[in-house]
């Protein structure tokens, strides 16, 4: 993941505007976000101004009423500074670093909605709106060419096969209809240790194959997701132009930009599979959701897309 850079906003450091109750999660949220950034080697950057110097006055204090409700180990934490902050003289100085950039600081009620990082989670969705709007910027290095997160998609295939087996009986019974021998591999089988390619196949043999009626659904579900966090973008033009060039193969399609070449995905909602085309439409094979082949390789030329020129065309793609 590229580095980049987090400049913490004045009111992002005074700790007076979080609800007195709420201080432990949001400073935890907020170290545990630094560490995501530490390991990813953003940088952080700040301004002074009179809520850094109240800061700085009041952290060798920790019986300050400016603590209140905050538990010595943060405190701890904010003395040592393990991740240090570059000061600058002006916001301009931070404004003129390359992308991606965002600000940041604690949480706390009135924060910015969008482009404030406070915790691992805002973290991660700032750093992937940035490859979304940037996909010249993934590193397709060591992948499989079609997943850039590829250990993403395995976590959401493993809470499946976690959420399935919360779901069964624990007197042995379940209402999926499981065969016998594959619902006793499912409740043996210890899903956070598994491997991936595990994963991949028993999510595929187990829980795919036994959605019955509800396969479309949950393949759009599952399909959408999986893209959304490889950078993928929804080509809801397309699948119109599809619909009426009365191609019935495709209704969901995803698009990404690789090496200025689009690929795309579209979803096969009556198998729980993606099929992978190229730039042109072309069909290019069967794919499981984490791009790996289902099976041979087999291209079908009635799986492909076939208004691929006409969508570039008209919508200067």
């Amino acid at each position: 993941m590229k580095n980049g850079n987090i400049f913490i906003d004045k009111e992002g450091t005074d700790i007076s505007r979080v609800e007195v109750k709420k201080r432990n999660q949001v400073l935890r949220d907020y170290y545990m976000m630094r560490e995501d950034a530490e390991k990813n080697h953003d940088k952080f950057f700040y301004v002074n101004a009179p809520e850094w110097e109240d800061f700085f006055c009041n952290i060798w204090s920790p019986d300050n009423p400016y603590w209140e409700g905050v538990d010595m180990t943060y405190i701890t934490s904010l003395q040592t500074c393990p991740y240090p902050q570059k000061l600058i003289n002006d916001i301009a100085v931070f404004e003129a670093l390359p992308e991606p950039k965002s600000h940041g600081g604690y949480r706390y009620d009135g924060h910015p909605s969008t482009g404030y990082v406070h915790d691992p989670e805002t973290w991660e969705k700032w750093h992937s709106r940035f490859y979304y709007e940037h996909p010249e910027e993934i590193d397709w290095n060591g992948t499989n060419g079609i997943m850039p997160c590829r250990e993403k998609v395995i976590e959401i295939l493993r809470k499946e096969l976690l959420d399935l087996q919360a779901n069964l009986d624990p007197n042995g019974s379940n209402n999926l209809s499981l065969p016998h021998a594959k619902f006793l591999k499912l409740k043996n089988t210890n899903w956070v240790d598994a491997a991936s390619e595990t994963i991949i196949a028993e999510h595929n043999d187990i829980v795919i194959r036994h959605q019955g009626e509800k396969i479309k659904a949950y393949a759009e579900h599952i399909g959408a997701l999986i893209c959304s966090v490889n950078y993928y973008h929804r080509e809801i033009e397309l699948e119109e132009l599809e619909k009426r060039h009365g191609n019935t193969k495709v209704s969901i399609i995803f698009s990404i930009k690789k090496n200025n070449q689009y690929q795309f995905i579209s979803i096969d909602t009556a198998h729980g599979k993606f099929e992978l085309c190229d730039d042109s439409g072309g069909h290019r094979g069967e794919i499981r959701f984490d791009g790996s082949p289902n099976g041979a390789a087999t291209v079908e030329e009635n799986h492909g897309l076939r208004c691929i020129a006409e969508w570039k065309d008209r919508y200067h793609k």
